[in-house]
């Protein structure tokens, strides 16, 4: 079931995983907003074990402003970066 909707600001959850994972670490802790939605797909935990028939949830393109994301980045103000994020790892931003 979707949660979000294009436009809504999120916030990646900031936690760790001990097993494989699509969420960068970098990118934990901060807020986005959502660009662009993926259909449901089986969670990258399971799909790294091989269960193809896993557990599947919806997944989010979300944007994130560069200078937010490293605090000594000196590109352009405007520049962003786009990553896929599934929807157990964002939480509505505050």
């Amino acid at each position: 079931m979707r949660k979000f909707e294009i436009g809504d600001r999120v916030t990646v959850r900031e936690t760790t995983s001990m097993f494989h994972t699509r969420t960068q670490a970098f990118i934990r802790g901060h807020t986005g907003v959502i660009v662009e939605y993926r259909p449901e797909w089986v969670i990258p935990e399971d799909e790294a074990w091989g269960r193809e028939d896993g557990r599947e949830e919806p997944f989010y393109v979300v944007r994130f402003k560069q200078t937010d994301l490293w605090d000594r980045y000196t590109g352009f103000e405007i520049d962003t970066l786009e990553t896929e994020c599934s929807q157990r790892w964002l939480e509505a931003a505050t």
